[in-house]
């Protein structure tokens, strides 16, 4: 009966992911166009997506709120969580909840909360990061006023990550922009592009700005700072969709567990 029940949750997954492809996605992006006038102008959307990871979720909401001028919006897409996260999004009154009713992958996700945003500008930032400084959303934006079409975190390519990622709403839906990746790779292409977002940085090349990698706490890129301004953990919330205890060689309790807690005692407490 669970085998059953896991592959019955598998087809509903992949219809709904279709549909929110087909359907949910052209919708609110031609919502978007027409509210392209009636964005906030100077305000700024921080959109992240969340699955059974509350424990971080809550740090983001906290530490954004705590960090970031009044007036910013936090809006946080739960991708179908079973852990208590929705209930305690909809708790809070600081924060906007795009209730999910099952996992439809990070990258529709996205799209679906950048595209709700109604503000001039739209910040993404992964589940287990979080901002350093007071300043880090001025620093952020500031190459957008500068000529940059879109501004943040590098870790490898020429394309900013999304754990760190900062647009123009209005650009982000006038060109067409999508976190899903199209990129296909051929049999022994050792040099696979392709991750969430790096399309958008290729079609806005060279209008780009890059916050490099200033620290990392390792192995690996666990524990990464950009600029002197986000903290990305990386691995501390892929371990939930997985039995695995190792992934690429990083251990979960010893590597990105305790990078978590030592980044909270380092940069938040």
């Amino acid at each position: 009966m669970s085998r059953l029940r896991r592959q019955a949750g598998r087809l509903r997954g992949a219809a709904v992911r279709f549909l929110g492809w087909r359907v949910a996605a052209p919708l609110l992006r031609a919502r978007a166009r027409r509210r392209l006038s009636r964005l906030e102008p100077g305000a700024t959307t921080v959109v992240t997506v969340n699955w059974n990871s509350w424990p971080h979720l809550e740090v983001l909401i906290d530490v954004v709120r705590r960090r970031s001028p009044a007036g910013t919006r936090i809006l946080a897409v739960d991708n179908g969580s079973k852990d208590g996260s929705r209930q305690r999004i909809s708790a809070r009154g600081d924060v906007r909840g795009l209730l999910l009713p099952v996992n439809v992958g990070h990258e529709l996700a996205l799209d679906l909360g950048v595209l709700l945003a109604d503000t001039q500008y739209v910040v993404a930032l992964d589940v287990d990061a979080f901002p350093l400084h007071e300043d880090w959303l001025d620093r952020l934006l500031a190459p957008l006023s500068a000529g940059a079409q879109v501004a943040g975190a590098r870790l490898n390519r020429q394309y900013v990550h999304p754990c760190c990622w900062a647009m123009r709403t209005a650009r982000f839906v006038e060109c067409g922009h999508s976190f899903r990746s199209h990129y296909q790779p051929r049999e022994g292409d050792r040099d696979a592009s392709g991750d969430v977002g790096e399309e958008i940085s290729a079609a806005e090349a060279p209008n780009v700005h890059f916050f490099e990698v200033t620290s990392q706490r390792g192995p690996g890129d666990v524990g990464t700072v950009f600029g002197d301004l986000v903290y990305h953990n990386f691995y501390a919330t892929r371990f939930s969709g997985t039995s695995e205890q190792t992934l690429d060689g990083i251990v979960a309790v010893d590597d990105p567990a305790q990078a978590w807690d030592e980044a909270l005692r380092r940069y938040v407490d």
